[in-house]
């Protein structure tokens, strides 16, 4: 994403699956102190206007988004920082059953190839926690023990079907921390129902920002 990347097309052929992960913005309650999604008409034809154009509030972490090291870093890179490659990459969605939270063990009998993505699908997609209106502080996280064994097996972004990887109310942020603090990105908010665990190639786009520590994103496995 950077102005001095170079840009590296990709071709995708024969294409059988697409699924959408993203979810929609303004139909999922937004993290306790987030701004709320907000749609603001400025311009109507029904009341007269020529054209119909609206106005968005709301945070750089609503809905389906990725977090930059700058989220939690002062000196951390930020998303335009990044090569548009890093968001387009394979991925492998896991299934996670650990009730409380995901631990390493979800992990140990996976292949798992350095610079992919890793995708947790868990108890919060059974229960349709991104379809509540209001937010669910009860959801299943990201241990650090299974943070940190991502870092060391080089995944490039985690992401989890929650809106956050920590546990609601732990301050420290530890996965945050141990995720951001080693250049790997996150991917929060993801919907993952109907999709079936395996490879896939993940497309995350964020929006194209200068000093971003986060953005929402238009979230595709394919494969």
């Amino acid at each position: 994403m950077s102005a001095d990347s170079e840009a590296r097309p990709r071709r995708f052929t024969d294409v059988t699956e697409v699924h959408d992960i993203s979810v929609v913005l303004g139909e999922v309650a937004a993290y306790p102190g987030d701004q709320e999604y907000i749609r603001r008409w400025t311009s109507r034809t029904e009341d007269g206007a020529d054209c119909n154009v609206s106005a968005l509030t709301l945070s750089a972490h609503a809905g389906t988004h990725i977090d930059a090291p700058f989220h939690l870093l002062q000196k951390g890179k930020t998303l335009d920082m990044y090569s548009l490659d890093r968001f387009i990459t394979p991925a492998q969605v896991v299934s996670a059953e650990e009730s409380d939270s995901i631990r390493p063990s979800a992990l140990a009998d996976l292949e798992i190839k350095r610079g992919e993505a890793l995708l947790f699908r868990t108890d919060n997609t059974d229960r349709g926690l991104l379809r509540k209106t209001e937010f669910q502080e009860e959801y299943v996280y990201l241990s650090l023990e299974a943070a940190q064994h991502c870092v060391a097996v080089g995944i490039s972004i985690v992401g989890i079907d929650c809106l956050s990887v920590d546990r609601y109310g732990d301050l420290a942020l530890p996965a945050h921390h141990c995720l951001l603090e080693n250049d790997v990105l996150i991917l929060e908010g993801i919907d993952l129902q109907g999709v079936p665990p395996g490879r896939y190639m993940l497309l995350c786009l964020p929006l194209r920002m200068k000093g971003g520590e986060a953005s929402p994103a238009r979230a595709v496995l394919i494969r």
